[in-house]
């Protein structure tokens, strides 16, 4: 029995994507390093009086995670009941803003394409989903001072001009939409030949040939 392309596309997509989450999971270190890079760019470029720095590093269970330091001061009482004053601390896990990068790959490896074409589409997509991540990684940041780290980090947040709604909405933004819609997006535009042969119409009209259907199921 010959499969029709879209079976045979699907079928890949359902053998490939797996395969990439897994080895997505399995060098997630590697592949949060150049968004927590560039959301640190951001954060202590645009708000210089808020954070002072940011770095990389690996929870209890091994996973990557973003510490924020920042130039708020904090006071808490140690263990002899002395106030000790520091400066305060965030943590963002930018694991969940990557997803996105493994199924942009699973589909691209699920595509007939040369092999030429779809190393260009691996660049293409991993700047495009690194600055998408790295906007919810420093979207994450800002909304832990400004909502789950205390009275200070707030004031600190509100002194250095930020909104909380603005913030909250470029959360939500990053976190919900960002990491589906981009790789999904980009792979449209990338492949927009293989998508009209699969489906038989063009884009941008309102119904294709039905020989281009019919070849399609």
């Amino acid at each position: 029995m010959k499969l029709s392309p879209l079976k045979r596309f699907l079928l890949a997509a359902l053998a490939w994507l797996p395969a990439c989450f897994a080895l997505w999971w399995w060098v997630s270190g590697l592949t949060v390093k150049v968004p927590v890079w560039l959301a640190g760019l951001g954060l202590t470029t645009f708000w210089p009086e808020l954070v002072a720095s940011v770095s990389q590093g690996f929870d209890n269970g091994g996973m990557p995670i973003m510490d924020v330091l920042t130039k708020i001061a904090v006071s808490d009482a140690g263990p002899d009941g002395k106030m000790a004053t520091g400066f305060l601390e965030a943590t963002v896990r930018p694991l969940i803003y990557g997803y996105s990068l493994p199924l942009f790959f699973g589909l691209c490896l699920a595509t007939p394409q040369d092999e030429e074409r779809r190393w260009g589409q691996y660049v293409l997509g991993c700047a495009a989903i690194w600055l998408a991540q790295a906007f919810g990684i420093a979207a994450d940041a800002l909304k832990t001072l400004a909502l789950g780290s205390g009275p200070e980090a707030a004031a600190a947040v509100a002194a250095a001009g930020l909104n909380v709604n603005v913030i909250a909405l470029c959360y939500q933004f990053g976190y919900l939409i960002l990491p589906t819609v981009v790789p999904a997006a980009l792979w449209l535009a990338l492949n927009r030949p293989f998508i009209e042969a699969l489906t038989g119409r063009r884009f941008g009209e309102p119904g294709g040939s039905s020989a281009g259907r019919n070849a399609a199921s």
